[in-house]
């Protein structure tokens, strides 16, 4: 389902901005992450970041990016911002918007705006799960 403005002013639902990281604290919800890096500890964070569809569209996003995991994001949890609506990275209302099919979204490459601390900055790859 995509998100326009109207619905973040409605629902308990928010996005990253460009360089905005939260960190996910399962008793408080989330809290605002300032570090310079986003650290490798075990933990959720949401983030904003670049999303590369196979075909070379680039997006602004905001995603999760699970540091306990190896793949460290999951499809599901990535949104992208076009003509100030959110949508799920693979939704049907994205895919007739841009008139795509899935092969030509992944896989996707995925950049954090704020590095990841580990060596390798990215862009990271994504296959499709």
């Amino acid at each position: 389902m995509p998100y326009t403005k109207k619905d973040l002013e409605e629902l308990p639902i928010s996005f990253c901005e460009k360089d905005q990281v939260w960190v996910l604290v399962e008793s408080f919800g989330k809290v605002s992450w300032d570090g310079a890096k986003i650290p490798l500890d075990g933990r959720t964070y949401k983030t904003g970041g670049i999303i590369t569809f196979q075909n070379g569209q680039v997006f602004r996003a905001s995603f999760y990016v699970n540091t306990a995991t190896w793949a460290l994001i999951d499809p599901e949890h990535i949104c992208i911002y076009i003509d100030e609506v959110w949508y799920q990275v693979a939704e049907p209302e994205l895919l007739a918007k841009l008139n795509l099919s899935l092969s030509d979204i992944f896989p996707l490459s995925w950049q954090t705006d704020r590095p990841l601390d580990r060596y390798g900055q990215g862009p990271f790859i994504l296959e499709r799960t």
